[in-house]
């Protein structure tokens, strides 16, 4: 795209002097390049906000650094700021219409906003990690609000279980209530032969990926939920697991679905471990109180992550997941090593201790940890490292609230 500014410098350019007669060389001479260097080095890491820093200095001299600006956008998406996010996405597109992180960066935007007819028109350009998500799923929408909700203020819904998972009862469709597990590494989730007994419609699929492997995801649309006194949320998007993703019960109920992110994001929720119950509340303004705290990003459509440590290591990118099942931390091989904890050769799973994992300023000592659970993929995929994933036995301790406005993982101790 051809702005004002490119084409005086191009004009400048072909005279050999700018029009203020500064040399053509110095005005097309390309942004620090050590500063552009820096940046991507600390965003690489994981460090966002000392790279955005940089990234916006460069913006400061080049506001049109397609390389800069793209960055900053998804720094800004990181931390969930959607309506800024939406503007410098499109700023990206409008001077590159093929960045293929910024297509995708706009898609979960669009997602996370619950804008499903204009991502219906953008998702057939977005070639990979876009949202779970078809085109005819979000156009079955038209004329319907999404995650309607209504009811009290604040709703408590007890655990049924809490081990291997916590589990809560759930009424979809008007059906009598059944067991689902909370997960922050899921969306909001159907097993297949549930989804098909309550004859939930559906919309084409997409390709989930699990510890499991993939498997086909099915996407489509419930009318309405009920949990709780009184909660209701209508118009959720939803899509299918296999019936091999089950949990069962101590009663002996297994469960027909999962609670992830995108059911959370709407609520200042807690996974209240401790008092064994999920809370829900639906000013995401309100004050929750809490002795640890740790920063908070959102990545892609569901991926919570946030900073930690693994036996004094320099900290990195924590994936937060906590539908880890029995453990409380797996990492890739690499981070195992670094933090010289032996890893047998070859695959599989293996138990193992960490002497310390840190999220945020929580502390935790002596986490029973798994090898070869993390997924391979998922450690470098984003542009920037991810060298852990706390889990369920992790967060067992405390009531764990998600503030998805101010942007903070919230960590209360029973002791």
């Amino acid at each position: 795209m051809t702005t004002r500014r490119t084409f005086l410098k191009a004009a400048g350019v072909a005279g050999g002097l700018t029009l203020s007669g500064t040399p053509a060389a110095a005005l097309a001479a390309t942004p620090p390049k050590k500063t552009l260097e820096k940046a991507d080095k600390l965003f690489a890491s994981g460090e966002f906000a000392a790279a955005d820093a940089l990234y916006r200095k460069v913006l400061t001299g080049d506001p049109d650094h397609v390389h800069a600006l793209a960055q900053h956008a998804y720094i800004t998406l990181l931390a969930n700021r959607l309506p800024a996010a939406k503007r410098l996405l499109g700023r990206v597109l409008r001077l590159d219409p093929g960045h293929a992180r910024s297509l995708t960066g706009l898609a979960n935007a669009l997602w996370r906003g619950d804008r499903y007819a204009e991502l219906a028109e953008l998702l057939p350009s977005v070639k990979e990690d876009g949202p779970s998500a078809t085109a005819d799923q979000l156009r079955s929408f038209a004329g319907r609000r999404p995650f309607e909700i209504s009811g009290p203020a604040t709703v408590r819904v007890p655990f049924t279980a809490t081990d291997p998972l916590p589990m809560i009862e759930i009424s979809v469709n008007g059906a009598p209530p059944e067991l689902f597990f909370l997960d922050t590494g899921a969306l909001f989730a159907l097993n297949e032969e549930y989804a098909d007994r309550l004859d939930v419609p559906m919309y084409g699929y997409t390709t989930g990926k699990t510890m499991y492997g993939d498997h086909k995801a099915y996407q489509g649309r419930v009318d309405r939920l009920a949990l709780g006194d009184g909660l209701r949320i209508g118009n959720v998007p939803v899509h299918t697991i296999p019936d091999s993703i089950r949990l069962t019960a101590p009663d002996g109920r297994v469960t027909q679905g999962a609670i992830g992110t995108s059911v959370l994001a709407h609520f200042l929720s807690t996974i209240d471990y401790p008092d064994q119950a999920l809370v829900l509340r639906r000013d995401k303004q309100a004050s929750v109180r809490a002795r640890h705290s740790a920063p908070m990003w959102f990545l892609g459509d569901h991926f919570l992550l946030a900073h930690g440590t693994v036996n004094g290591l320099d900290r990195m990118v924590f994936f937060v997941d906590t539908g880890g099942g029995d453990i409380g931390f797996t990492a890739p091989r690499s981070t195992f090593t670094a933090a010289g904890i032996e890893v047998p050769p070859g695959e599989g799973y293996h138990p193992v201790t960490v002497r310390e994992v840190t999220l945020g300023s929580a502390v935790r000592h002596d986490v029973s940890g798994l090898t070869g659970a993390f997924p391979a993929w998922f450690e470098s995929g984003f542009g920037f490292r991810i060298g852990g994933l706390p889990t369920h036995g992790f967060f067992k301790r405390y009531a764990l609230t998600f503030d998805f406005t101010r942007m903070q993982i919230l960590m209360d101790p029973t002791t």
